[in-house]
């Protein structure tokens, strides 16, 4: 069975936590099983019932290190996972797909793979984009656009020559 790795910071009633639960249950429909890994948050929050409902492995840890010996079980999973994505995540996942820019801090050094899918889900009205342009250097990585707009803002923010990586337009909004 093929799987998919889909990695956020949060699962609370939101936008981005929508098209995280939407990722994962289209690639259960379609026979591919999801895991869902929620770096740096260990609350449980509004999604973790519902995918425990549609039995989708939710994981919770830090790829990070963990500085202290207050909670060796957590820091023992810290490692299992960074290790497993530093250097087996092409082996165990057929893609990794990274739900906001904004979480592509947490997951682009720790996790290489060669079919990395980073989904732009906010615009510059949400705030500016400060984002480094090393973040688009990876010809392997792509980056998803959810409306056209967002394409528009990139450009006139970075100018088309930053970005090395292959670019998408996936409207999530028909009327747009």
């Amino acid at each position: 069975m093929r799987k998919i790795l889909i990695v956020n910071g949060h699962l609370v009633i939101g936008g981005a936590e929508k098209l995280v639960y939407e990722l994962a249950v289209f690639a259960q429909k379609n026979n591919i099983a999801p895991t869902v890994l929620i770096i740096d948050n260990y609350i449980r929050e509004y999604y973790d019932p519902i995918f425990k409902q549609k039995k989708i492995k939710v994981v919770r840890t830090r790829l990070s290190t963990i500085r202290n010996f207050r909670a060796p079980l957590k820091m023992l999973r810290s490692m299992y996972w960074s290790l497993r994505l530093k250097y087996f995540a092409n082996s165990v996942y057929d893609s990794i797909h990274v739900i906001g820019l904004h979480n592509i801090y947490r997951a682009k050094d720790f996790i290489n793979h060669s079919n990395r899918f980073y989904w732009h889900v906010t615009n510059a009205a949400q705030g500016a984009y400060n984002y480094p342009e090393s973040y688009f250097d990876n010809p392997n990585d792509t980056l998803v656009c959810i409306n056209q707009y967002q394409e528009n803002e990139l450009d006139s923010h970075y100018g088309n020559d930053v970005f090395k990586c292959k670019r998408v337009l996936f409207p999530l909004f028909l009327n747009d």
